[in-house]
């Protein structure tokens, strides 16, 4: 689970700095971010929480934010 929130926070920092696309990055990862984060979201708040730092994954989150704007 950590490995699959790593790489799209990777996405979310890349399409946050304006290196990829964002027509494109909705066109091939829309669904598997929109399914992952609904599930990861829990376990990133819990996480957040714990370690008192609201930053943890904040790209993944805005990625997925930013898909949402798309539809």
């Amino acid at each position: 689970m950590a490995m699959v929130g790593m790489y799209f926070e990777g996405v979310g920092v890349l399409l946050h700095k304006k290196l990829i696309d964002s027509n494109l990055t909705y066109d091939l990862l829309n669904t598997p971010i929109r399914l992952c984060w609904e599930k990861f979201k829990p376990a990133s708040e819990g996480l957040r929480k714990q370690y008192n730092d609201p930053t943890i994954f904040e790209h993944f989150e805005y990625l997925y934010k930013e898909m949402q704007k798309r539809e």
